[in-house]
């Protein structure tokens, strides 16, 4: 549950009062907002060091490399 929010200037007058209605419907926005930016990496391997991902290959593979030079 949201409540009222009032906003004072500097001198202490009320300036603004947002309603519960406005901060419900401005929460929501920005909730679908972020959930639609986070879903655009959904689906998607993080990626390894190549460091890492060569000592787990000798490690669990058995997999040789060979230096490059």
């Amino acid at each position: 549950m949201l409540f009222p929010v009032t906003i004072y200037n500097a001198e202490g007058k009320v300036k603004k009062v947002l309603s519960t209605k406005s901060l419900h419907k401005r929460h929501w926005r920005k909730f679908r907002e972020a959930e639609r930016l986070s879903s655009v990496n959904k689906g998607r391997k993080p990626e390894k060091p190549k460091s890492l991902k060569e000592k787990l290959d000798i490690e669990f593979w058995g997999v040789q490399l060979y230096q490059r030079q």
